[in-house]
């Protein structure tokens, strides 16, 4: 029979060895839990679908599902990255899914690049296989060739940011000064992003801030302002010219 002192010792040991792993994760990730309790208290007070994203094994992953004041549903999701060597390490993603159609505009960080995202190191045969195989892949193709920038007047944004648009789609700039400003500069209290993309293709409308760690409630508040009113400025979007493929059908089942 082991003696009562023996086994005294084993529940101690038992009990440190578990408990200063754990004690250290309540007390390391305090402040993460009060910042993911505040959204979902401001998520519910707004009336939008919170959810945790337990599959990524994130804590700080989330999605929710909400509506815009003209009443066009969205999704927002938060999700890491694999890294932190690019200044960002948390992607906040917002989908307009009902303003899907062809690729019409594109607000991409300059970043001492001025080549097209599609490079013009890819080779054409590459690219028209990808084109055939995919309506959005076509879709961007033709874009990246045609799209002219527009300025938004506001010199430090035009600076870090090109704004792309098909000039037959757009009769007035997407950003004026004012907004512009708001893309750069985000509010004290907010998490600020590295950079913010936007761009539209057959699935949605998408507006993708690159942020150094996780977001909180006057970044997300921040960032849906934003995206309403990129949204009010949009023209209404246009049915892509040739049918979904299985690659584009996959994809969209995907972002569901």
């Amino acid at each position: 029979m082991i003696p009562a002192w023996q086994l005294a010792f084993a529940a101690g040991v038992f009990a440190v060895v578990l408990g200063v792993p754990i004690g250290l994760y309540v007390l390391l990730t305090r402040g993460q839990r009060q910042t993911m309790q505040d959204i979902r208290a401001g998520a519910a007070g707004c009336g939008w679908r919170y959810r945790v994203r337990h599959w990524q094994g994130n804590p700080a992953a989330f999605r929710m599902d909400g509506r815009m004041r003209s009443g066009l549903p969205w999704v927002l999701t938060s999700s890491h990255t694999t890294g932190y060597d690019r200044g960002w390490s948390v992607r906040l993603h917002l989908r307009v899914p009902l303003l899907a159609g062809e690729v019409d505009l594109a607000i991409l960080p300059r970043e001492g690049n001025n080549s097209s995202p599609l490079g013009a190191g890819i080779p054409p045969g590459i690219k028209s296989r990808a084109a055939a195989l995919s309506t959005a892949f076509a879709s961007a193709a033709v874009f990246f060739r045609d799209s002219k920038e527009l300025l938004s007047g506001l010199p430090a944004f035009d600076a870090a940011y090109h704004v792309l648009v098909l000039p037959s789609r757009f009769t007035h700039p997407l950003l004026d000064s004012a907004l512009a400003a708001r893309v750069l500069h985000w509010p004290a209290e907010a998490m600020a992003p590295h950079s913010v993309l936007a761009w539209r293709d057959p699935f949605a409308f998408h507006l993708l801030a690159q942020l150094p760690g996780p977001p909180n409630w006057p970044a997300v508040t921040h960032f849906l302002s934003i995206a309403e009113d990129l949204c009010a400025r949009l023209p209404a979007p246009a049915a892509p010219a040739a049918p979904p493929t299985f690659a584009d059908r996959l994809v969209a089942r995907i972002l569901r």
